[in-house]
Formats: structure tokens, sequence, C-alpha cells
């Protein structure tokens, strides 16, 4: 959560990224809310009144809409793959109790046929799911819409459903059953009070499977088996056990178990998209609006048994408003309950990993954990912002694009380059496991054993341990051992999700602790005892200060990349120590420089740390040959919006005013090192800084005596151990000059 006096800004800039993705395909251009006249003198909540001098120059409007250059174009592959055979058929069934449909639903069952011209579709009334079952399954009365695609394959969609992109851009060609995430919750107290059969429950309103697959097959046998079963005294509880989404929920992930894509000759795949694809909800519960970007199907709830009478428009409209008001009049009521209800029944503890099909080109499937029970960066849950958008950035709403995992792995080239990817802070693996979906090489290093059991997992789930090499220990400038544990192995926490806010401080802190990028004074295996001046040092005071009880290794990465001759990128997401990790492998980048260096900088924690300060960093890599720099994230968000805003309200016009387009990637100049890191170090997010290497390194004038914040190695070389400059009243007159 930024500092107070900022929140105003943040709040415009959260709303304002949303608004923009959600327009993203009409290529509608940036704006800004203002009253009618803006001089009438009244504000608005969301709007930061800020001086009029303090903006960058109109032309730097140009240059701000630059960013990196470094992505190869697979849309061309992707179309084409479009249109290669595929195993699940191009028939669309739907089903309702009658012919005489109600003219609520056409719409949405038209969407259908336009979203896919070149589909079958084909309508059942429940007279014609009988004499289907009676003819094809007359064993199975009770689950016609698993029948009829077990039986002729195809898709399956209830007739309250809105399709929104072609089935022909979703359905890969050696698809065999393709599903959907519809929710997950904390715990299953929360998921019972919500309705739900399982903590993390797949949908069945849409799915498609080619005919014969042995998951619908054994879901058939399941209801046939239990026709006389009672599973429940509660009505809503004995349909989801029998035929709704707690035994489809079951079966389908036994079989994405079974059938991995790492068995290349297993031709019964299960790949279960993220939540944006079929299950959002339409007034935009659990955090995804129903006009965001990647929505493929929109369950309109019109004949659910959950909600009497349904989700009509007017009721939808009605609780959207209601919720609009309630945030604004309440912003703490957005937050997730603390305690619910006891329900009459609970659904079943669901432990383990869990599969989700990245939004990649190819795709892959990472195993992550349940929401609010992973290990979190850049302050948010990683695992839960996968499970729903099927992507994640640091610093960065996931739809952004261009992301910062395309800029990255893009950088690589093209399958069969044989270039090495370098991830250093790895997490659960996402970087390196698209670099290797698409056949490049990765050598990751983690330490934190949460995130390397979700990493092991889908390196072995997708078949790439021969692709990326995993170390798990933690980097720095010298060889030492470190504090990784305090007290014993922390006990589960569960916490909100995405809201970094909701992240308790002591959970973070044992995260960072346990990845080995944490503060100086808590890696310290020597320190003993309870030491509150000690823990406030390291600013966690709420955090009891207990002697150490599990070590590992911080390392030199020279000494397991010295004999790499192809690396081409390398990312670094250490919380503050990114000018130590550089240093440690400053032999490999000074021989061969590396392509592109991707950090998550944090300024604020690279001052805790003690090594150089960001913008003495920047300027190093710099002088190294890294002169083509962009960054993203919060900062680069305010920049273009205080540059917009500046025309609009000063009433500047100049050609293209009306279709400026707010960019995910900014340039950054030299001249703005100094400012980037003094804004950036007042925010609890770091910012992306993406360097590409573009001239051989130039000699360095010589110098009267080295700094303290910077001691180089060499004429040429990178900061080392020093004492980091803090905030001064400099700094804050160059954040103002680069606003």
């Amino acid at each position: 959560m930024p500092v107070t006096g900022y929140r105003p800004i943040l709040h415009f800039h959260r709303q304002e990224s949303q608004r923009l993705n959600r327009q993203q395909k009409q290529q509608q251009g940036h704006s800004s809310r203002s009253c009618c006249c803006w001089r009438c003198g009244l504000t608005f909540p969301g709007l930061l009144e800020l001086p009029g001098n303090i903006y960058d120059d109109v032309s730097d409007i140009y240059i701000l809409s630059g960013g990196p250059r470094v992505i190869p174009s697979f849309k061309t592959a992707a179309l084409q793959r479009n249109h290669d055979p595929k195993l699940i058929p191009q028939i669309i069934h739907q089903t309702y109790k009658s012919s005489k449909v109600p003219n609520s639903v056409r719409p949405m069952m038209q969407s259908w046929r336009l979203a896919n011209p070149n589909w079958e579709i084909r309508f059942y009334d429940d007279e014609a799911c009988l004499d289907f079952v009676q003819h094809e399954f007359p064993e199975y009365l009770e689950a016609y819409r698993y029948m009829v695609v077990l039986r002729m394959g195809g898709l399956y969609a209830d007739v309250d459903t809105e399709c929104r992109r072609a089935m022909d851009d979703i359905i890969k060609p050696r698809d065999t059953l393709l599903v959907g995430w519809e929710n997950e919750f904390a715990t299953p107290e929360i998921a019972a009070h919500r309705n739900y059969a399982r903590t993390r429950q797949v949908l069945q309103w849409v799915f498609a499977a080619a005919p014969g697959h042995p998951a619908l097959r054994d879901i058939c046998d399941h209801i046939a088996q239990n026709v006389y079963t009672v599973f429940s005294q509660n009505t809503n509880r004995d349909t989801l056990e029998r035929t709704g989404p707690g035994v489809f929920t079951d079966y389908v992930l036994k079989h994405a178990a079974m059938h991995p894509p790492s068995k290349r000759d297993d031709p019964w795949t299960v790949r279960l998209l993220p939540k944006v694809h079929f299950g959002v909800h339409p007034v935009g519960l659990d955090g995804i609006e129903p006009d965001a970007p990647g929505i493929t199907v929109l369950h309109h709830y019109l004949g659910t048994w959950k909600v009497r009478g349904g989700w009509s428009r007017k009721r939808i409209d009605l609780y959207r408003l209601w919720r609009k008001v309630k945030s604004f009049v309440d912003p703490d009521s957005s937050k997730p309950e603390k305690t619910v209800d006891k329900p009459s029944w609970q659904a079943p503890h669901q432990t383990g990993l869990f599969p989700v099909s990245i939004e990649w080109e190819p795709p892959f499937t990472m195993l992550v954990d349940l929401i609010g029970h992973g290990d979190h960066q850049a302050g948010s849950d990683v695992s839960a912002s996968l499970t729903a958008w099927g992507s994640w950035q640091p610093a960065l709403a996931p739809t952004r694009g261009p992301t910062v995992l395309e800029a990255l792995i893009g950088s690589l080239g093209g399958r069969g380059s044989n270039r090495v990817l370098l991830d250093i802070g790895a997490g659960q693996g996402l970087f390196s496991l698209a670099a290797a979906a698409r056949g490049h090489r990765a050598i990751a290093f983690e330490l934190s054993p949460n995130s390397l059991a979700s990493f092991e997992a889908s390196m072995a789930f997708n078949g790439f341990q021969d692709l990326i090499t995993l170390h798990k220990v933690a980097l720095g400038q010298q060889n030492e051992s470190i504090c990784v544990e305090r007290g014993g192995p922390p006990k589960p926490h569960i916490f909100g999700g995405t809201n970094p806010a909701s992240i308790p401080i002591h959970v973070r802190a044992q995260v960072d602790l346990a990845r080995g990028y944490s503060h100086p004074q808590l890696h310290n295996v020597s320190a003993v005892g309870s030491s509150r001046a000690s823990a406030a040092a390291a600013g966690h005071e709420q955090w009891p200060w207990v002697k150490c009880t599990k070590a590992a290794q911080r390392c030199k990465g020279a000494l397991f990349v010295a004999n790499e001759t192809k690396i081409a990128a390398v990312r670094i997401s250490a919380n503050g120590w990114d000018a130590g990790i550089l240093h440690g492998l400053q032999e490999v980048i000074m021989s061969s420089p590396p392509s592109v260096i991707l950090m998550e900088l944090a300024p604020s924690q690279m001052e805790a740390v003690g090594l150089a300060d960001a913008a003495t960093l920047l300027q190093q890599l710099y002088q190294l040959g890294y002169t083509e720099i962009s960054h993203s994230g919060y900062v680069c968000d305010e920049r273009w919006y205080n540059l917009t805003r500046s025309i609009r309200l000063r009433g500047l016009g100049f050609a293209g005013q009306d279709s400026l387009r707010q960019p995910t990637w900014c340039t950054l100049p030299p001249d703005k090192f100094h400012a980037l890191s003094a804004r950036t170090s007042q925010q609890q997010r770091p910012e992306n800084i993406l360097l590409i290497y573009k001239t051989a390194p130039k000699p360095q004038p010589a110098v009267a005596a080295p700094t303290p914040a910077a001691t180089n190695i060499s004429g040429t070389g990178l900061p080392v151990a020093g004492v980091a400059k803090p905030y001064t009243s400099q700094d804050l007159a160059a954040q103002q000059a680069f606003q």
C-alpha cells in the first residue's frame, strides 16, 4: 500500500488501468476524469491535483511510448495453429427443458453461432435428451451433458452462457479435454458459505472433449452407481455431489494427474484453463469484472438453482451499483471477510498443488497452491494470479502488455536458438517454465521450500527436466552461510490473496527470509535470543526475533555459470539484493554481456540491504553498455498520467492527442535514474527495469576516490558493498522534476 498522500493517485491508476484493459479491443485513448470546467474548484475522489510546473515536457510523450523492442511476434504461428486439425470435433451441444427458449437467452445462444461460424450447433430439449439417453446410455439417466460429449465429442454449453471469443482460438490440436476453473477459496468454510462443493472447483457449464474421453466415462459411471445414494440431507450439497461440480472436479483432477503433457504418446490430455476464460461472475465477484479482457465465456446464471430467479440484467446492474456505492462509502468493505457463518455442511479440504494452463504460446501447465497458501512475490499471491488470469507479473496487472514475461523471454529468440535464461529468485518458476516451453534452456535459483515444491512439480508435469537446471541456493556477492528460518518451520498462514495489504508483515518476512533475500540482520546465523532492537532495525517489530533454526548457502553466481557462453537474458527478483548478485556475476557479465537484464527494482529495500543505491547501479550498467533502458510499473503509469493530464487541462492541441494510449513500458534516460529511484522508494512495490545491451563498454573517467555508496572492482566494474544513500530533499526535487 502506498504512503499516505499518494493513495488517491494509486486509486485512480488502478481504476484507469482496469478501464483501459477493458477497452483494449476498441483501442480507445487514455482519458482522465475531471470536472466539466477544471477551474470550477471542485475535486473528485481519485483525482490528485498537482502543480502545473512538475510535468515532463510535452515532447517526452513521444519518448514515453517507447519501450522494449525485443519481442518477436507469435501471432502468425498462433493463427495458423487455429486451422490445424483438432481432436475435439467442431460441435456445440446445448440443452433446455423445451424448444420454447426464453427471449432472455436467445442472444446468448446466438453469440455461440456468431463467434464460431464454422461449428455445428445441436440443440436438445428434455424429450430429445431422454430419447438420446435411452438409446445410447440407458444406465445413465442423470448425466446427459457428460454423455452427449462422451459419445459425440465437441463442446457443451449451458444456454445462459455468452460466447465472446472463437473456440478455435482456445482449443489446441492436442487437447482432448478442456475445462475451466470456476473459483477457489482459502478455507472449506468460506467455500461452503458460498455454496461451493470444493475449495477449488472446476465449472461444468462449459467444457469440451474428444469422443470417448475416460474422465467423462468415469463421471458417468459414478452417477450410474450412485443413483440411489443420498450424499447429504442438504439438497444443494446432494446435487453438487451427485451430478454437479463436486464429482466433476474430483474426476477431472484425477485424470489431469494421470495424463500429464509430459506423456507425449498419451492422447487423453486434460487442460484446465484459468478462471478468466469460463469462470467470471456476471457481477464481477472475486476480482474479475465481466468486461475484463480475456473472457471467453460469460455465465449469466439465468437458470441457476443457487439463486432464485437467476442473475437478470436488471439485477446485475443493481448489484454492481450497490457494490460501487458501498466501496466508495466504506473502502474497507472490499477486503475479504475474516469470518463467515458456519454452514450446515462443509466442503472437503483439498491439499496439494493444482494444475492451471498458462496464457503463453505454446501453452504449458503450472502446479500452484490454493489461494492464500503459496509464496508471494512483489507483494502479491502468485498462485492466485495464475489461477485467475493464467498470468502474473510484478507490479502490474496480469493483462497489461507487452508483459514482462513477453519482453524477457522474447529476447531469447525462436525455438532452437540454444540461448540460456538466468532466473535468479525464480519463485514458482513462471519465467523458466515459459522459456522451456519454447525450447530454451534456463538456469534457475530458488531457496524457498514452498516455491520449490511448486517449481519442481511443474517441471516434472511438463517434462522440462532436461531444459531447466534448478539450484537450491541464493545468490550474492560472496560465498557465505545465511539463516533462512527462525524458530522452526513457519506455520501455514492464510491471507487474502492478490491484495498486498492483506499479506501480514510477518508472513512477508518469513517468505523473504526463506528465499534468502530479507534484511541482512535476519540472515545473520550467529544472532541469537530475542532482540527487539534488531527486529526494529530490520523493520519487523511484530515478528519475534528468535534464534536461527535453519541455514543455507548464498553463493556467487559465477560459480554456477562460469562455463556458460550463451547466457542471453538475466532476471533478478531479489528484494533489494540486485547489486550484490550482479557483483557475483561480474566475471560473466564482463566477458560476455547478456543481451537483456530484467530487475525488480526496489530502492528502499536496496537501502536496507546496504549495497549500492538504485541510481548508482543503473548508471554503472549504463556505462557497461546497457544503454536502452525501459521501466514499467507505478512510476511509468504516473508519468503518463501526469503528461496526458497536463495536455488536457492546459488545452495543448496537437495531432493524435485523442488517440493517446497509456503505455506499459516507458523509456528511461540516464538523467532520470536518480528521480526514478527517489519516486520508487516511496512505494511498497518494485518497478520493473529492462536493460538492453547495445554498445561495448566505454572507459570511465578517472575519479579521485570511490564513494562508499558504490565502490568498483575495476574501471568498468559493478558496484559492491557500501552504504546506500538516504532519501534527501534533493531526491524530492529530482522526483518532482521527473513527474
